[in-house]
């Protein structure tokens, strides 16, 4: 698939757009739970869905534009785990797992970041938090389309999808302080992501 790009789903208000490593197959198949606001849909099966908000102008022109993001210690390591099991393209071969050396100074996060907001110069108008999930898409969805009990319950009871295995969450566990303060300060657009989606510098 191409390096740095994300599906995106169209209703008639918003335009919906996935970070990789933020929770966006979980979050594409509960938009799909609403077919009657989708639009348009890059299939999740193909290469299509990788697609930027700037790939889709005129579906995302004046449309309320939307992005997942996650504190960045738990996006690095969760890149990291993904891509020493599935690799990378275009072979996808299995990689060594970095380690929490490189992953503090990886650059990584605004790298890829910067694709889905013109290098700080168009922030989303709205974040989906994947440590809030179900409430932050619920919230959303109440704005635009009737969300029966029956469908929160079947949203609140839904495994996130595709989610990395086996392998220890905690970020204290992986991460000394100092670690991750040198992951913001090489990463100082995820930092200002993270003040604009949490309304608060990172914790």
């Amino acid at each position: 698939m191409p390096r740095g790009r994300v599906a995106v789903v169209v209703t008639k208000t918003f335009a919906w757009a996935h970070l990789p490593k933020t929770a966006g197959d979980t979050v594409a198949t509960i938009f799909g739970l609403f077919p009657e606001i989708i639009e348009f849909a890059d299939p999740v099966d193909r290469g299509e869905k990788h697609a930027l908000f700037r790939d889709r102008p005129d579906l995302v022109a004046g449309r309320q534009r939307i992005l997942c993001i996650r504190r960045l210690p738990s996006w690095l390591l969760s890149r990291s785990v993904h891509r020493s099991r599935h690799g990378v393209h275009p072979d996808f071969r299995p990689l060594p797992m970095e380690s929490q050396e490189a992953m503090s100074r990886s650059v990584a996060g605004d790298r890829v970041l910067s694709n889905y907001v013109d290098g700080g110069r168009a922030w989303p108008d709205r974040w989906i938090r994947v440590e809030y999930l179900v409430d932050d898409v619920l919230a959303l969805l109440e704005e635009h389309v009737e969300v029966t009990p029956e469908k929160r319950e079947q949203i609140r009871a839904m495994a996130p999808l595709n989610e990395g295995r086996n392998y220890d969450r905690s970020v204290s566990a992986w991460f000394t302080p100092e670690m991750i303060d040198r992951m913001y300060e090489y990463n100082p657009l995820w930092q200002r992501a993270e003040e604009l989606a949490y309304a608060t510098a990172r914790s």
